[in-house]
């Protein structure tokens, strides 16, 4: 008769030959289906007709340690799964990424390969998230990944796969059979009984088509388990408990009698089946499995299971997921639940290591249930609520994450444990926006309110109130919580307050005279961050001391700070230090006028940011792309994608100046219009939030497109005191602008103060000389230029429009060559207006005025008088004077 697994199968079997052919190979392929429908069966006809090797990784039912299921594919690809090194919070999401990153690249690096993975629907968290980041390369890659699904999957596993569609996955549904299919595997009169009985299921008709009298799965359980004895029974039925795939040496640990015998008998049956790497047994289905165990007593379940799991922890306690999965299952006991928890809080340690913070999640819910059920104290249960919430932090799920700490303050309130409400208040770190700066907030009074947490941690509470008061637009207040945490932090000796509060402090300087502090808190987060091992945020420490130094026009410190930032990044290769690396390198061509090799680092970063799927770092690309595009006067260098991304960015006054920028150079006036409107609304900026300076700094080629006097003078009151630094304002993950003096001789100039322009252009000019900031000297040339022009001073106006289309051209910034070259053409003409003689001419004029004859000229000029007198008809004519007498008396030298 015909093979049951594979009626009806012929389109499934082609699609996976297809992606399985030598040449043709690679992408992801799903078989989904109902438990019992033939998915294996189906990938194992398909593998075994293409001939190709398949490395397979099995998903258990019961917890496992993360990337489980993948492993020996990773194992064949030269990489040995072991602990990851610790990482600061901030990095976590970014060793995440390198991690599944390096994993992905070892798979599709080797030959051309296939890897089967069974039972996707129990995929742990990180295993999925391998499979989206091979899928991405897979099909280029020459690598096909199998994976069989039963469907309704759960429905996080069912989300994370139909995801996988974007990337080219292919899904292969099964169905069960039709009845003209069971028609060709059971005799035909009785194939509608069979279908009606079985519901077309493969597995339950191949049953009946083996001589089974029932369909129904218990009965055919019962009739396989029959032809053991009660010895071998016993240890299949302990080996069900257990799991999926059979542990022989723990079968053997925990039970008496011949275990091999009985899995050999049990093979005999039609029970196991041989593994797939040959080197073991598992069941032959899942639906087989449940319905053995249903079969069992609930003590006998508790007790193979408590058996199981001591026998695990006399054995070195590996893997830990699996141990607490057994203590559950041993029972309700407080005893049992306790066991549970910790080695649940064990598992989630080795997904923290593993970067696989999801399933952290998972694993520390699981210890919140068994705390619960074991009356743990409520000091433990908040304990853990703190612990669960920094894995939800992790994981970057932070309403959750905010949730947790709520929880666990409410516990330890009700404790009297004020440094749990502390801690539960500094879980989430660096992410601001309204509900959370409201939850924090409310956290941090309440730790607040206890008057025993000790400096360090009094500090660091400060410290987070500060932040999240900063980010509010509550400088002022912001200010003093830092300023009080910074001390208490510094006296404690606890490095970690310091940073804290040092981060603090940064965002409260937001006036001119808080640049040496700046230097000063850079100097400091460098040095402790580096010796705690956290390279993030020793980098950030570094990007304090380059902004400081380049305003301070310190080239030393500028220097040295990108030295730093160059070796933090090559010590410890995360992909968000090589984005600051990248963003850092792009800032500074850009201010150099190296166009070229600022794009190539801004687009290098944009790929890692993208890849990584951190959209806020992405935005940064634009924000340079727009300012070198306007710096260059160049709209066909706006970015591609620009629209997109300003429609995906929160409302904000430092994305409206961009876009206004990037309209009006694209020509879009009153699409910019309508953005300076609402932005002029603001004015003037409150100078109590971080990004004052940027704003208005980005506002001058507005104000003076647009010709806001008003506007012009505002600007100018508030941005003068940075005038006494002679460097260049900005940031390394953006980009630098030069001197202060250019944007304030632009705004005098708005306002109408033409002496103040001029006399703040002059010192603008040698100040961005002395920086090498040629795009801004070229700029800087060219205002300047434009000022004398309109004074009368046209000689030095020439020098300088001249200067600024030298080096305009050699920078290639066409928007400065066009008004420069513009600029020069007119000079010129009004200077032969006002002058129309040639130097020959004006050298004979000057002797005219002297009452010399024409032959005492020529004698003078070494000249024919013939040619004198042919120059001094030529002067009449230009002069429009009558005569000698006339000219003499009109003529002033220019």
């Amino acid at each position: 008769m015909t093979d049951a697994g594979f009626v009806g199968r012929g389109r499934e079997l082609a699609v996976l030959a297809g992606r399985l052919a030598a040449g043709d190979g690679g992408g992801v392929v799903l078989v989904e289906g109902p438990a019992g429908v033939g998915k294996t069966m189906l990938v194992d006809r398909a593998v075994r007709q293409a001939g190709v090797a398949a490395v397979r990784g099995y998903c258990p039912a019961e917890p496992a340690p993360p990337l489980w299921p993948w492993r020996a594919a990773l194992r064949r690809a030269g990489l040995r799964l072991a602990p990851e090194s610790e990482v600061e919070p901030g990095a976590a999401a970014s060793a995440r990424f390198a991690a599944l990153a390096r994993m992905s690249d070892a798979l599709l690096d080797g030959d051309p390969a296939v890897i089967v993975l069974e039972d996707l629907h129990w995929a742990d968290a990180a295993s999925l998230d391998l499979l989206r980041q091979v899928a991405q390369g897979a099909a280029c890659g020459g690598l096909t990944v199998i994976g069989t699904v039963r469907s309704p999957a759960p429905e996080e596993a069912a989300l994370r796969l139909a995801g996988l569609g974007r990337y080219g996955a292919v899904t292969i549904p099964l169905a069960p059979f039709t009845v003209d299919e069971v028609a060709e595997l059971v005799a035909p009169a009785v194939a509608a009984e069979v279908y009606t009985r079985t519901g077309g299921l493969p597995l339950l008709v191949s049953a009946v088509r083996a001589g089974h009298d029932s369909s129904d799965l218990p009965a055919v359980v019962r009739a396989l388990l029959a032809a053991l004895t009660p010895a071998q029974l016993a240890v299949v039925e302990a080996a069900a408990v257990l799991g999926e795939e059979v542990d022989e040496a723990l079968l053997a640990a925990t039970l008496a009698g011949d275990v091999a015998d009985a899995l050999t008998a049990a093979w005999h049956a039609g029970l196991l089946a041989v593994a797939g790497d040959g080197s073991g047994y598992r069941f032959t289905h899942a639906l087989v499995r449940d319905g053995i165990v249903a079969r069992l007593e609930p003590a006998a379940r508790r007790r193979l299971a408590r058996d199981a799991a001591l026998a695990l922890e006399a054995g070195g306690g590996e893997p830990a997921a699996r141990i607490a999965a057994l203590w559950r299952q041993a029972g309700p006991a407080p005893d049992a639940r306790r066991a549970a928890a910790t080695w649940s809080r064990a598992a989630a340690a080795q997904a923290r290591a593993a970067h696989a913070y999801d399933d952290a999640v998972g694993h520390l819910a699981d210890v919140l249930a068994d705390l619960s059920a074991a009356n743990a104290s409520e000091a433990a249960r908040a304990e853990l609520l703190i612990e669960l919430g920094r894995a939800e932090y992790l994981a970057g799920r932070y309403d959750r994450c905010l949730a947790r700490c709520a929880a666990a303050a409410d516990l330890a309130d009700g404790a009297g444990r004020g440094d749990l409400v502390a801690a539960s208040a500094l879980v989430l770190h660096g992410v601001t926006y309204p509900q959370a700066g409201g939850v924090v907030t409310r956290l941090c009074q309440r730790a607040l309110a206890y008057a025993d947490l000790g400096d360090g941690l009094h500090a660091r509470v400060l410290a987070q109130l500060a932040v999240m008061a900063a980010d509010g637009g509550r400088v002022a207040q912001a200010e003093g919580w830092a300023q009080v945490a910074l001390s208490l932090a510094t006296g404690s000796g606890d490095p970690h307050a310091e940073l804290d509060a040092a981060r603090a402090r940064e965002l409260t300087l937001v006036d001119a005279r808080d640049m040496p502090e700046r230097l000063r808190l850079g100097d400091i987060v460098a040095d402790r961050a580096d010796a705690l091992g956290q390279p993030l945020t020793a980098l950030i420490g570094h990007e304090w001391r380059m902004q400081t130094g380049y305003l301070m026009n310190r080239p030393d410190v500028v220097e040295s700070a990108a030295a730093a930032i160059e070796e933090l990044a090559t010590r410890a290769p995360l992909p968000v230090l090589q984005w600051h690396r990248h963003r850092m390198l792009a800032s500074r061509a850009a201010f150099s006028g190296r166009f070229d090799e600022a794009a190539e680092h801004s687009h290098r970063a944009m790929a890692i940011a993208r890849a990584s799927g951190d959209h806020t770092a992405a935005g940064m690309h634009f924000a340079h792309a727009v300012h070198v595009a306007v710096l260059r006067g160049d709209p066909s260098a706006l970015p591609e994608g620009l629209e997109a991304a300003y429609a995906a960015a929160p409302p904000a006054p430092l994305v409206d100046v961009v876009r206004a920028n990037a309209l009006v150079l694209a020509g879009s006036l009153s699409e910019a219009r309508e953005l300076y409107d609402r932005l002029r609304a603001r004015m003037p900026l409150p100078a109590d939030h971080p990004a004052w300076v940027a704003i208005l700094i980005q506002l001058v080629p507005l104000i003076e497109q647009f010709a806001d006097a008003p506007a012009a003078e505002i600007a100018y009151r508030q941005l003068l005191p940075f005038r006494s630094y002679t460097g260049a304002l900005g940031t390394a993950t953006a980009f630098f602008h030069g001197t202060v003096s250019r944007h304030l001789g632009q705004f005098a100039a708005v306002a109408g103060n033409t002496t103040t322009a001029v006399e703040l252009l002059r010192e603008a000019l040698d100040r961005n000389r002395a920086m090498g900031a040629r795009p801004e000297t070229a700029q800087t040339s060219l205002l300047l230029a434009r000022l004398l022009r309109s004074r009368g001073d046209l000689a030095e106006a020439a020098t300088l429009a001249q200067d600024a289309l030298t080096i305009a051209t050699r920078l290639d910034m066409p928007g400065t060559v066009t008004a420069a070259g513009t600029l020069s053409a007119g000079i010129a003409a009004e200077r032969h207006d006002a002058d129309p003689l040639t130097t020959r001419e004006r050298e004979i004029a000057a002797l005219l005025v002297q009452a010399l004859t024409n032959r005492q000229i020529a004698a003078r000029l070494v000249l024919s008088e013939r040619t004198i007198e042919s120059h001094v008809r030529s002067i009449l004519a230009k002069t429009q004077c009558a005569n000698r007498t006339e000219f003499v008396a009109r003529w002033q030298r220019p």
